[in-house]
């Protein structure tokens, strides 16, 4: 079992605008109906072209590393999404099937997996390690491995985020979330930095486990959301006092495998 500690975290959907948010409605059940999507981590000029994914992903990574205290061009990151953006998807699928199947070439540039990677990278300058990974119904535990193993290994701090974008009804059987939501979490080695909120143990186990609950407030916008499955594990940190007993839970990796959590409380000092 490894531990490393959350230094950072970040929330964006049109219910909340920040991690802050996230935690005082999962305490009062009181929710935003909208939420502005303006990341000041981008220029002006290209956020202007930035499609809603890109913003997202930015967004909620620009706060993590801002209550970590840590520059983001010293942060590698591990971007997941289940389906990538789902709204070009549907444009260029829809531009391909009849004539004159031409395609902007903007859309085409945003349309890649990994372009919120793209995005961060060009904006803080950042030469970084930086991934991305997919893994459809199982990418939030698959990603979330993927970053704690890096952050161990290469003994640094490692981003994680993980979007969805609301299925276009083309996309909506396949996938069927019904509203925007990306998440960051910041994993660092114990005491790389002063702001730690909790430790997290992490393994991997062969047993089968069924998927932890979702916060009962938000169950009709993120039930069967990919990218909300970590929604858990933050509703954990936001009702966690650093102290008293251990926090544990599970997530599936596959249909036969699973990965086990446990939430501690911070270093002391930290």
């Amino acid at each position: 079992m490894s531990e490393l500690a959350v230094v950072g975290l970040g929330a964006w959907s049109q219910r909340f605008a920040s991690w802050e948010e996230l935690a005082e409605g999962l305490h009062t059940g009181r929710w935003r109906t909208e939420s502005a999507l303006e990341p000041k981590r981008i220029a002006a000029r290209e956020r202007r072209r930035a499609p809603k994914a890109v913003k997202m992903a930015v967004e909620v990574m620009t706060q993590a590393c801002e209550m970590a205290g840590l520059e983001p061009e010293d942060v590698a990151t591990v971007f997941s999404s289940a389906m990538g953006d789902m709204e070009i998807t549907d444009y260029m699928c829809s531009a391909l099937a009849s004539p004159p199947r031409e395609i902007s070439p903007t859309r085409f540039h945003n349309s890649v997996h990994n372009a919120p990677n793209g995005y961060w990278s060009i904006a803080t300058g950042s030469h970084a390690p930086a991934s991305a990974v997919s893994a459809f119904l199982f990418t939030a535990p698959v990603a979330f491995l993927e970053a704690a193993i890096q952050a161990v290994d290469g003994n640094m701090p490692v981003l994680l985020v993980t979007q969805e974008l609301a299925a276009p009804l083309g996309l909506s059987e396949t996938c069927p979330t019904t509203a925007d939501f990306a998440a960051a979490i910041l994993l660092a080695p114990p005491g790389y930095s002063d702001r730690e909120r909790a430790t997290v143990h992490f393994e991997t186990d062969r047993d089968p486990v069924d998927w932890p609950e979702l916060p009962e407030s938000l169950e009709r916008d993120f039930l069967e959301h990919p990218g909300a499955r970590l929604l858990p594990f933050l509703a954990a940190i936001a009702s966690f006092a650093g102290h008293g007993a251990p926090l544990r839970m599970s997530y599936p990796l596959t249909r036969s495998s699973c990965l086990k959590l446990t939430l501690g409380s911070r270093r002391r000092g930290a």
